[in-house]
């Protein structure tokens, strides 16, 4: 693979800094996912049409980085592996990655690129499905927008910084995967209040709830504006001031 083509994903890479012996670079056939008797044909569809190459680039697992295993009753994180997923184009790329986290049963990191210098994380904490014995199920997706390495805003700089191995609480996988999600909780609350700080993912998750929420409704009041009556439209033009308040006092305490 010609290293321009991926010059953006290897800054990832470079700036996480996995120990290296968890470098694997196995390139994975997409006739695995394909075949999947967990996808929907329109999946398939998608998965075929949007997606060139997939590659296991790092595993990390107890004989290739001093991590251990963790398990409890709810979740199991034996090992985690990190895949590249190049592109052909920045569509639907978070379908795509809520296609992979559904079709590989353990914890994943996903790197996502396009040809053209542009990439996008994701991640997905995972338990034990309550319904069938033995099956994980994700409890969340989290997609980050599309990125360009060679023009990172502070906040997105920021976050990509915050994975730096050195810096990684790396006691068990748990562990690791918990820092991650409050990562990526972080990531999504800096792009409402444009400042990234890490915190605990549960203690915010909420609150960015709300937020969506809010921002959902503010899209709901502004299609309804364009049919509307003038005195409908006040009435509306209130209601999404209201809301925009309400958002920007949410978004500066995230």
């Amino acid at each position: 693979m010609p290293e321009n083509k991926k010059a953006a994903i290897d800054y990832v890479w470079n700036t996480i800094s996995f120990p290296e012996a968890t470098l694997l670079g196995k390139r994975v056939p997409k006739k695995q996912f394909l075949e999947s008797g967990e996808l929907v044909a329109s999946d398939k569809k998608l998965f075929r049409e949007n997606v060139k190459n997939v590659y296991w680039e790092y595993t990390l697992k107890s004989s290739t980085c001093p991590v251990l295993p963790f398990r409890d009753n709810e979740r199991e994180y034996l090992e985690v592996a990190v895949l590249q997923v190049e592109m052909n184009s920045q569509k639907v790329h978070k379908r795509i990655a809520e296609i992979i986290h559904r079709v590989i049963p353990y914890p994943l990191m996903l790197g996502l690129y396009t040809e053209t210098g542009e990439f996008a994380l994701s991640i997905a904490p995972k338990r034990f499905s309550q319904a069938e014995h033995g099956v994980f199920v994700a409890e969340r997706f989290f997609t980050t927008g599309w990125m360009s390495s060679k023009a990172l805003n502070e906040w997105e700089a920021a976050f990509i910084q915050s994975f730096a191995w050195g810096n990684m609480p790396i006691q068990t996988y748990g562990t690791l995967y918990n820092a991650w999600t409050d990562r990526f909780t972080g990531y999504e609350c800096s792009v409402l209040s444009g400042t990234f700080t890490i915190g605990k993912a549960a203690d915010r998750l909420e609150q960015l709830t709300r937020c969506r929420e809010i921002e959902w409704n503010i899209s709901e009041l502004r299609g309804q504006l364009k049919k509307a009556a003038f005195n409908r439209q006040v009435e509306l033009n209130t209601q999404i001031k209201k809301f925009e308040q309400e958002l920007k006092q949410l978004a500066g305490n995230l």
